[in-house]
C-alpha cells in the first residue's frame, strides 16, 4: 500500500471544527465530500452545519467548502455524521444525523434528483424518539436491495434538580428499509452480553458489512480494549451474542468497507489504551487514537493482514473514517486528525489516498 495526505480542512476561530463526512461519485465524475462544519464551539452538540467540497481532478485535489444545508433550515441545533449513498432510483442520498435539545438525536435522509444541487425535505430514518448515533458512511444497501441503518441507541440519565444529562451504556438497533428509503422500521437488536459489566460504554458505534456469502457483520467500539463483533445470517432478524473480534483498539470507531476486488478494507486503530498509554497529548485530548492503521481480507471474511500504519504522529488522534474505492481502484480516506494547533483531534478533517 502507498499513502498520499490529499489535503486538510483546519479550523479557525470562527469554524472550531470540521468533521465526519463522506463521498459520492457524481454521474459527471466529480467527487463530492459532504462534512460538519462547526462554528464557535466544538462539542457534539454545538452548532453545526452541512458543508461541501467538490473535487474534478479524480481526487487529486477539492475546491473551497459551501454551505449545503443550514441547521437553521430545519429547526436543529447540530447536522453531523454523514453517509452519502447513490439511491436505487438514481437519487443522490445525503443521511445524517439531526439533533436537537433536550437530548434528541436521530437519523435523516433527503434526497436529490438533480446530482446534489437540491435536496428533498428530510425523512425519519428512526421513528422512534431518543438519543441515536450512527456515524458516518455506516449505511449499507444488501445484495437483496434493503437498506440497513446500524444505530446505538444511548442511554441519556437526567439530573433531576439541574436538568442536565449524562450518557449511559449503548446497544445497537437496526433499522431497515425496503422501499428505497421512503420508509423505515426496527428490524433487530444487539445488547451488551458477558463480560461488559464494567464497560461504560456498552457497544457504541456500530458498523456494518455484507460479506460475500451473505452474512451480515456488525462491529462496535467498547471501552474494553477491542472492538466487539456479532453476526447474523438471516438478513439482520438474528444476531449472534457480541464477543471480542480481532481488532484490538482504545474506546474508538473501526471502518470496514468492501471492495471491488471482492475484499475488506479496515481502518482502524490497533493500539488500545493500557500499560499507562495516556488519552491526551500536549494538554489536549486525543482519545489514544493513534496510530492510524489499514488491513485488508482476502477469504471475504474475518481473516485480516497484518496492519499498514497509515499515520503515526502520537501528538495527534485519528478517527471517523470515510472510505471511498474510485474508478482507478485507488481509495480516498477522510478522518479526523487533530492535534495541540487545533485544540482537539477532532477539530481538523483530513482527506487522504491510499493505492493498494
Amino acid at each position: 500500500m502507498t499513502f498520499e495526505k490529499i489535503c486538510d480542512l483546519a479550523p479557525s476561530a470562527e469554524n472550531r471544527r470540521n468533521s465526519e463526512g463522506d463521498f459520492l461519485l457524481l454521474k459527471d465524475g466529480r467527487i463530492l465530500f459532504v462534512y460538519s462544519r462547526y462554528g464557535a464551539g466544538d462539542g457534539d452538540g454545538d452548532a453545526a452545519d452541512l458543508y461541501f467540497t467538490v473535487s474534478s481532478d479524480g481526487g487529486k485535489s477539492f475546491a473551497p467548502p459551501a454551505l449545503l444545508l443550514s441547521r437553521a433550515s430545519l429547526g436543529a441545533d447540530n447536522l453531523m455524521s454523514v453517509t452519502l449513498r447513490r439511491m436505487k432510483n438514481g437519487d443522490v442520498g445525503l443521511f445524517f444525523l439531526k439533533k436537537t435539545a433536550p437530548y434528541q438525536c436521530r437519523l435523516y435522509l433527503s434526497r436529490s434528483s438533480d446530482e446534489a444541487k437540491t435536496f428533498s425535505p428530510p425523512v425519519a430514518c428512526i421513528p422512534h424518539r431518543g438519543y441515536f448515533v450512527v456515524n458516518n458512511d455506516r449505511v449499507i444497501l444488501t445484495g437483496e436491495g434493503r437498506w440497513l441503518v446500524p444505530a446505538a441507541l444511548t442511554e441519556v440519565l437526567i439530573d433531576d434538580e439541574t436538568g442536565e444529562g449524562s450518557y449511559g451504556p449503548a446497544h445497537m438497533i437496526l433499522y431497515a428499509s425496503d422501499d428505497d428509503g421512503v420508509t423505515w422500521y426496527k428490524k433487530s437488536e444487539v445488547r451488551p452480553a458477558g463480560g461488559f459489566e464494567r464497560s461504560r460504554t456498552g457497544l457504541q458505534e456500530p458498523g456494518l458489512a455484507e460479506l460475500a456469502d451473505g452474512t451480515l457483520w456488525a462491529w462496535f467500539r467498547t471501552d474494553t480494549g477491542w472492538q466487539y463483533e456479532s453476526i447474523s445470517h438471516d438478513g439482520g432478524e438474528h444476531w449472534s451474542s457480541p464477543v471480542r473480534s480481532d481488532f484490538t483498539s482504545p474506546a474508538s470507531p473501526a471502518s470496514i468497507k468492501a471492495l471491488s476486488d471482492g475484499s475488506l478494507l479496515a481502518v482502524w486503530n490497533p493500539v488500545p489504551l493500557f500499560f499507562g498509554k495516556s488519552d491526551r497529548a500536549n494538554g489536549i485530548w486525543t482519545g489514544g487514537r493513534n496510530p492510524l492503521a489499514a488491513a485488508r481480507s482476502f477469504d471475504g471474511g474475518f481473516t485480516f493482514s497484518a496492519p499498514f500504519t497509515l499515520e503515526d504522529d502520537p501528538e495527534r488522534g485519528f478517527a471517523y473514517t470515510a472510505i471511498k474505492e474510485l474508478p482507478d481502484k485507488s481509495v480516498l480516506l477522510a478522518y479526523s486528525a487533530g492535534g495541540k494547533e487545533d485544540g482537539g483531534m477532532l477539530n481538523r478533517l483530513r482527506i487522504a489516498r491510499l493505492r493498494i
